[in-house]
């Protein structure tokens, strides 16, 4: 499959993997890759120029990304748009090549709900591997001045929906050990990480991957008017960044603080690796499988990542 595999697939393939989904009723097969938005209009860090109608921007960017793909699927692709959410929407009347190894890529799964890394892109050239995060970075994240830690330190989040626990891991090793991109931390939609209070049921929120603004320049956005903001962003952290970022390792970290118990840490929406009590997002890394680090000694902390939701 490596072979069928070039810039524009691998950027394809981040945007399906991140907010895709297949759907084939007889004869007629879909492929959808949807856009919410929540905010009508963005704007960069404070004091910037930059403001942005996100529904006029995201059509705009999706009409650059149907050129670049409509000769790649074999089919038109058509742009739908609601008042909050942009669908990018190709049919097939056939099993065309395209359909297949998009199929096959994603692991014949139907939809972000379930779909994983493929084992391929970890081998993949360079450039393949950021053009495809470039696709997870347009279809699951907005570059966003609220999007910092208590020093005010810029951040790129990636969010995941609540019941893919294992993109996120997945995701964050091939910026580590790959890409060689630092991530702070994964926090995860767990009711332990998550829930305000110790009985609250607003749990279950999307898994959201945390990377300093700066850390993330060699990927960045192909959407233009993320790519600004997110420009703006590192410029920000360049200039008052306090300290030097490092990989997140989950196997050197040590907890100092006890969560309490929640009832939701059985609930049956979570996976039986995470049902159970934690208290720190990383040790549900280690749950899920995450084996990056080791006892190198250059990451132990101390620290609870969560608490700056």
């Amino acid at each position: 499959m490596i072979d069928y595999i070039d810039n524009d697939v691998a950027y394809l393939l981040g945007l399906v993997i991140g907010r895709g989904e297949f759907s084939e009723d007889g004869d007629i097969r879909r492929l959808l890759i949807h856009f919410p938005f929540e905010l009508m209009q963005v704007t960069g860090i404070p004091g910037s120029r930059l403001k942005f109608d996100q529904g006029t921007e995201i059509r705009l960017c999706l009409d650059d990304v149907r050129r670049r793909i409509n000769e790649l699927l074999e089919v038109n692709v058509d742009i739908e748009t609601t008042s909050n959410e942009i669908t990018l929407k190709a049919i097939f009347t056939k099993a065309t090549m395209s359909w297949r190894n998009l199929r096959n890529l994603t692991l014949d799964k139907s939809n972000f709900y379930e779909f994983e890394l493929p084992n391929l892109l970890y081998q993949a050239p360079l450039d393949l591997q950021k053009e495809f995060m470039r696709g997870i970075a347009d279809s699951t994240s907005s570059p966003s001045h609220s999007d910092r830690d208590q020093a005010g330190n810029q951040r790129i989040v990636l969010q995941f929906n609540n019941r893919n626990w294992k993109l996120p891991i997945q995701v964050c090793k091939l910026l580590q050990t790959c890409l060689n991109v630092n991530v702070q931390h994964i926090l995860f939609g767990h009711p332990n990480i998550r829930a305000s209070g110790q009985a609250s049921q607003q749990w279950a929120k999307e898994h959201r991957l945390r990377v300093f603004a700066e850390d993330f320049e060699i990927i960045g956005f192909n959407f233009g008017y993320k790519q600004r903001i997110f420009q703006e962003m590192v410029r920000y952290n360049k200039r008052h960044r306090r300290y030097e970022s490092k990989k997140c390792n989950p196997l050197v970290k040590k907890t100092r603080t006890t969560k309490p118990q929640h009832p939701g840490e059985r609930d049956e929406r979570l996976p039986l690796e995470v049902r159970r009590h934690f208290d720190a997002t990383f040790e549900v890394c280690r749950a899920l499988g995450c084996n990056q680090g080791g006892p190198t000694g250059e990451m132990v902390l101390g620290i609870d990542n969560e608490k700056n939701e």
